[in-house]
């Protein structure tokens, strides 16, 4: 297991499919690369980046994000984000992240994790499932 430190940093890349677009996820009438793509995207870098720190027992969920999306990035390029862990509080995560398409800056965002239990998380959700019925 890796250890957790401030400072580091993680990097993925993705391409821009026509399922990854404004007008396949109904937030917005072109074919570019839809902003709750780029969240999931963003999300992902992070949540991966991390996961090999955790315990079995445990996993990172996202509880936040504040992203700005600056430029359109349309089908076929390239996406490289890049995740940035600058905080530690307890069991919160904190990154800044920030996307490029290969032309330029696309995205920049702040998120934070929250290091949690499997075990216990999904019996939560699974009483809330059983309330609510």
């Amino acid at each position: 297991m890796e250890e957790l430190k401030v400072g580091t940093s993680y990097e993925k890349k993705f391409f821009v499919n026509q399922e990854d677009t404004a007008l396949a996820l109904g937030s917005g009438g072109e074919a570019v690369l839809a902003t709750p793509r780029l969240v999931a995207w963003m999300e992902n870098t992070a949540f991966e980046g991390v996961e090999a720190t955790q315990l079995d027992e445990n996993t990172t969920v996202g509880t936040f994000i504040e992203l700005k999306h600056m430029a359109a990035s349309p089908v076929g390029m390239e996406i490289r984000i890049k995740a940035t862990l600058v905080s530690i509080e307890k069991r919160a995560l904190n990154f800044d992240i920030e996307a490029w398409d290969t032309a330029e800056k696309i995205g920049e965002a702040i998120h934070q994790r929250f290091i949690v239990d499997k075990a216990r998380f999904n019996e939560k959700v699974l009483k809330k499932l059983e309330t609510s019925l």
